[in-house]
């Protein structure tokens, strides 16, 4: 798209999105014209619910054409002047998800079931070796007490040779588990890491952490603090 200076391109984190936080969007990507929703998190990956977004399968060539050839519709429309109708605010949900009451099965090759961990708060990191952000938050949730705390951390876009090379690297806390398709499936996803979930002592979710944000530290500590 060549706008020259005419146009500014921002990236912002998905967890330090005001305007996405607004918009009640809760997932990635979201594209914005101005202060206008134009694309949902469901038109790029249909995160486990019904395939309707408008650029699925984002895989497909045509679809990713089709995107682009709307967003530059819709950026000619803005600097021609005029306005343009944004998709509406996302509705709240009515009470909180549980955890699915998915079988996982760590590296020693001993299971368990996410039900079974009802008592004390759940951390539940997607990450891979490959990903700085995902080892820096399992480095830093090596500063959680553990019996406070129960860490999962399912490694998915990897190899098994490469999780058990990073485990006895880094030591990585918790209960580490390899995410079979249908486990990210269980979650809904997550498409892209990294992804942090955070469940309360009954096991719903209370809060779902996306990409990497300056403040996600304090955030998931506050989450944390709220469910003691």
């Amino acid at each position: 798209m060549a706008y020259g200076n005419r146009v500014r391109f921002v990236v912002e984190d998905m967890g330090a999105s005001k305007l996405a936080e607004s918009f009640g969007v809760d997932k990635y990507p979201a594209i914005f014209v101005d202060d206008a929703l134009v694309a949902r998190p469901e038109d790029f990956n249909d995160w486990g619910g019904p395939k309707t977004g408008r650029y699925l399968p984002w895989t497909e060539v045509a679809n990713r054409r089709r995107f682009q050839t709307d967003l530059r519709q819709m950026i000619d429309i803005r600097l021609e002047g005029k306005r343009i109708a944004s998709l509406p605010k996302a509705a709240k949900a009515g009470g909180r998800k549980a955890l699915p009451d998915v079988e996982l099965t760590m590296l020693d090759g001993k299971s368990f079931r996410l039900a079974e961990l009802q008592g004390k708060p759940v951390l539940i990191e997607f990450w891979a070796p490959w990903c700085p952000h995902c080892m820096k938050t399992l480095e830093w949730m090596k500063k959680l007490n553990p019996g406070d705390v129960e860490i999962i951390a399912i490694a998915i876009e990897t190899t098994r040779e490469d999780v058990e090379a990073a485990v006895r690297k880094y030591n990585v806390p918790g209960r580490v588990v390899m995410g079979s398709q249908a486990v990210r499936d269980a979650f809904g996803g997550p498409p892209a890491i990294p992804t942090l979930v955070a469940a309360d002592r009954a096991g719903a979710i209370a809060r779902v952490f996306y990409g990497a944000s300056p403040t996600l530290y304090s955030d998931v500590g506050k989450e944390l603090a709220r469910m003691k």
